[in-house]
């Protein structure tokens, strides 16, 4: 366990970086540390231990691997850990080459991933982006990560719902991680109706939140591979 020692505020971040390679921990808690927004960095290396950890500090940001063996995997640490905090903003941590599970992890609440190799700021970055809820802007590639990984996508709920021609633009507009600003300025609407679309669209292709929106459009096939 890792704790920042420089005095921070009371909305100061803490994130658990969860990662069995000891070294991956160590890389990512040192690119976190500078980070001012940044106040307490906890770390595990299983499944076990990050569900413990979870419970323990309540961080404000996950970060998750999901090949721990010989234990737990991560994928149902994700399930574990939203079964005590619903709200619990977890993003994957993957390698160059997206491997298997992502998609399974995304279902299973995961709100993002990111590619070990990212750069420091790029890390900073979706780690901030994550510690504010859900962003579009952590969408962006994740339709083409899962589709690079060859996982298999897990059964979609339901059968496909009708999209009118709006709601498929701005799913394939939250696919390309455009933010909401934007999102609102290519369909000459407010922001607000852009969250409503949002909202009507995830009431439609039950989702329980923006990642699983890119998994069931390409469950449904409103993305294609």
């Amino acid at each position: 366990m890792i704790t920042n020692d420089e005095s921070t505020s009371e909305t100061a971040i803490c994130v658990l970086i969860v990662d069995d390679d000891s070294w991956t921990t160590r890389a990512i808690t040192l690119a976190l540390d500078e980070a001012p927004e940044i106040g307490s960095l906890r770390t595990a290396h299983s499944g076990e231990q990050a569900i413990a950890e979870y419970i323990a500090s309540r961080p404000d940001v996950t970060l998750m691997d999901l090949n721990m063996p010989p234990g737990m995997s991560g994928i149902t640490a994700i399930e574990q850990i939203r079964l005590h905090d619903p709200t619990a903003h977890i993003v994957v941590l993957t390698t160059v080459s997206p491997g298997p599970g992502i998609a399974r992890a995304l279902e299973a609440g995961a709100i993002a991933v990111l590619r070990k190799t990212a750069s420091e700021n790029n890390l900073r970055s979706v780690v901030l982006a994550a510690a504010r809820g859900e962003e579009p802007k952590l969408l962006k590639h994740l339709a083409q990560d899962i589709i690079i990984s060859n996982d298999e996508l897990p059964e979609a709920p339901a059968v496909a719902p009708r999209l009118t021609p709006a709601e498929r633009e701005i799913l394939l507009l939250i696919a390309d991680g455009l933010g909401y600003e934007n999102i609102a300025q290519s369909q000459g609407i407010s922001v607000w109706t852009a969250r409503t679309h949002v909202k009507r669209l995830r009431e439609k292709l039950y989702a329980d939140n923006l990642a699983q929106l890119v998994v069931r459009a390409l469950q449904y096939r409103f993305i294609s591979a």
